[in-house]
Formats: structure tokens, sequence, C-alpha cells
């Protein structure tokens, strides 16, 4: 018995080893794919939940060769404000007023932040882990020190679930609902 049972768990593990090997390429071809594209249209719900409080919107995201502008869909009472992220600053811009919110170049960590540093991290993100959840590819990322983000694509690798976290703690979701 004992034979048969250490070769099980050495052929085991190889399979399992190469789950992962399968998910990390896949990811990496996705990644390179992304990257050499900056026309990405992305809609989700973001949902926020802090210490005190939650809050939860509808996002599009829609980048051009010069970075990426963020329009409220949801909730109707701050429909269409936006923020347009690029490298030299955040600004915000309702109607024809533009404020311009700091030279962090997106990384903040909130909803309107959200959907940019997904696309970041999908670029550019350190890949700290690959398996499968219910069958379908799942990635760890690491877009910058002390934040992660866990995505989960579908069977033809679009994105469909994030969260994003600083310290371990999670505080974003984001529920992808297109990716073009």
């Amino acid at each position: 018995m004992k034979k048969l049972f250490v070769p099980l768990l050495l052929v085991l593990s190889l399979l399992l080893g190469g789950c992962t090997n399968k998910n990390e390429a896949r990811f990496r071809v996705f990644s390179e794919e992304l990257r050499a594209r900056s026309d990405v249209d992305l809609t989700a719900a973001v949902r926020a939940e802090y210490d005190d409080r939650s809050c939860s919107f509808t996002l599009r995201c829609t980048e051009d060769g010069e970075g990426c502008t963020v329009e409220v869909l949801e909730p109707e009472l701050i429909r269409g404000v936006r923020a347009r992220v690029s490298a030299d600053g955040t600004r915000l811009l309702y109607d024809s007023v533009s404020v311009d919110t700091g030279g962090d170049g997106g990384s903040s960590l909130s909803p309107m932040g959200a959907l940019p540093l997904l696309l970041r991290a999908l670029r550019e993100g350190a890949l700290d882990s690959a398996w499968k959840e219910e069958g379908c590819p799942a990635v760890r990322l690491v877009p910058e020190d002390g934040v992660g983000v866990t995505v989960l694509f579908d069977a033809d690798m679009t994105p469909t679930y994030a969260e994003i976290d600083r310290g371990g703690k999670t505080f974003l979701f984001v529920d992808v609902t297109d990716f073009t």
C-alpha cells in the first residue's frame, strides 16, 4: 500500500504544479496582449467597504494613449462625474469644470481609482500566484508595495471579478460587467 501511495502523491503534485504553470502562462499571454493595447473599455460595479461605511458605484473606465477617464454611471445623483487619470496626475471633471486632485498618477485606493489600478495591475503587476477557481483562472498581483489585487477570469481570460487590498485588508470589490 505504501509503495502505491508515494508515487500517487508525486503524480498528483506534478499535475497540480502543471495547472499552476498553465494558468501563469495564460495570464502572461493576456498581460502581454493588454500591454500592447491602449484602447481598453471597462465597466464595473465597484463596492468600497471601509471601517465606518460602505459605498457602491457603477463606473466606466475608457483608455486612450494619454491615460484613462473614469466616469460615474450610478448612482444617478452623481452620474457624469469623471476623473481623468494620466501620468501627470488626476483631475476631477464635470461638464466644463476641471479640478486637479494631485499628482499620484492614479495610485489612489478609492472607488474612482479602482479600475485604473486594476488595469495597471493586469499590465505591470508582479505575478504573486496563479490558480484555478471554479474551473477558471485566477491570479494574485502586486502592482505596488503593500497593495494586492486578486483577479478572477472566465474561461476566455476575460476579467470578471477583482478584490483590491492594502496591508492584507480587502476593501475594494470589483464586479466587471464589460471588458473590451
